[in-house]
C-alpha cells in the first residue's frame, strides 16, 4: 500500500523549498532605491510586499490605536472596523522575516537603512507604549539607543503625525525615533532622535496649490533641504504631484525622500535616472 503521507510530505517540503528560493532570488534581484518613499500604504492590500517588490527602502503606515491595538488605517472606523488590519501582522512580522531570510539584510547588499515610518493618528503616548511593546521582540533588527549606547540595526522607526515627544525623549530605551518638523530646526534636536524633517510642499513653498510654485517657490525649498542637511538630518516633503519634472527638480535639490502613490512609476524614473 503506497505511503502517501510520505508523498504529501515530500510534495510540501519541494514546494516549501522552491517558493523560498523564488522568494529570496527575487529580492536579489530587485535594485533598492535611497530616494524612494511609499506613501499612503494603507490603501494597499499587501503594502510591505509592493513596496519591497519595487525596491522603496521607505515605507509609511498610518495607525489607529483602538481597543489596546495597533491598527492600520488613516480615519477611525464605522461599522468596518474588522477590515483594519494589525500592524504587527502587516508590517513587522514580514519585515523581521525578511531581515532574518535576509542573512540580516532587507536588501541584499544594500548599505543603507530601512525606514518604517509610523503616522499616529490618536492617542499618541497609549500609541507609544503599545508600539514599543510590539517592537521589542524585534529590536536586534532595528537601529536604537539603550542608556544612550547605539546598536546598529537594519530598520530605523520614525514617528509620524501626533508623535509622542517626552515619551520618547524621556524613555531609556529609545526604539524609535521622531519625525521633525522646519520648526524643530531651531531646537537642533540630534539626528539620531530625529533624523528627518518633514513638511507640506506647498507649505515649504507658500502656495496653496503646487501648480503655482515659481522659481521663488523652488528657492525656499532648496534654502529648506540645505537648512536640514546643515544639521545632518535628511529632508522630505509630502503632498507633492506625481510629476517626473518636479521629481527632478527634487533630486538636482538633493531630496532625500521621495514621496509617491504610485509605486512603479517611481521606481522606472529612478532606475532609468541611475
Amino acid at each position: 500500500m503506497p505511503n502517501f503521507t510520505f508523498f504529501y510530505s515530500k510534495i510540501f517540503l519541494i514546494f516549501s523549498v522552491l517558493f523560498l528560493l523564488t522568494a529570496v532570488s527575487l529580492s536579489a534581484q530587485v535594485t533598492p532605491l535611497p530616494n524612494a518613499h511609499s506613501h499612503n500604504d494603507y490603501f494597499r492590500n499587501c503594502p510591505l510586499k509592493d513596496a519591497l517588490r519595487h525596491g522603496f527602502t521607505s515605507v509609511e503606515a498610518d495607525v489607529l490605536y483602538i481597543y489596546g491595538k495597533l491598527l492600520v488605517g488613516h480615519d477611525m472606523p464605522d461599522k468596518f472596523y474588522p477590515r483594519l488590519k494589525p500592524l504587527n501582522r502587516q508590517y513587522l512580522k514580514p519585515l523581521w522575516r525578511r531581515w532574518k531570510r535576509g542573512d540580516k539584510e532587507i536588501y541584499k547588499g544594500y548599505e543603507g537603512d530601512f525606514y518604517l515610518w509610523i503616522d499616529i493618528k490618536i492617542y499618541p503616548n497609549q500609541t507609544y507604549r503599545e508600539l514599543r511593546d510590539l517592537l521589542y521582540p524585534y529590536r536586534e533588527m532595528l537601529n536604537y539607543y539603550e542608556n544612550g549606547k547605539f546598536h546598529k540595526g537594519k530598520v530605523t522607526v520614525i514617528l509620524s503625525g501626533e508623535r509622542p515627544f517626552e515619551a520618547l525623549q524621556n524613555d531609556k530605551l529609545q526604539l524609535m525615533t521622531l519625525d521633525g518638523r522646519p520648526s524643530d530646526l531651531v531646537k537642533n534636536y540630534p539626528s539620531h532622535l530625529m533624523p528627518f524633517i518633514s513638511e507640506n510642499a506647498g507649505k515649504v513653498a507658500e502656495v496653496e496649490d503646487y501648480s503655482q510654485v515659481d522659481e521663488a517657490g523652488f528657492l525656499k525649498i532648496a534654502n529648506f533641504i540645505k537648512a536640514t542637511h546643515d544639521q545632518g538630518k535628511k529632508a522630505r516633503l509630502w503632498a507633492t504631484p506625481e510629476d517626473e519634472n518636479l521629481w527632478i527638480k527634487l533630486l538636482e535639490m538633493e531630496i532625500d525622500l521621495i514621496n509617491t502613490d504610485k509605486l512603479s512609476k517611481l521606481q522606472r524614473f529612478l532606475l532609468e535616472r541611475k
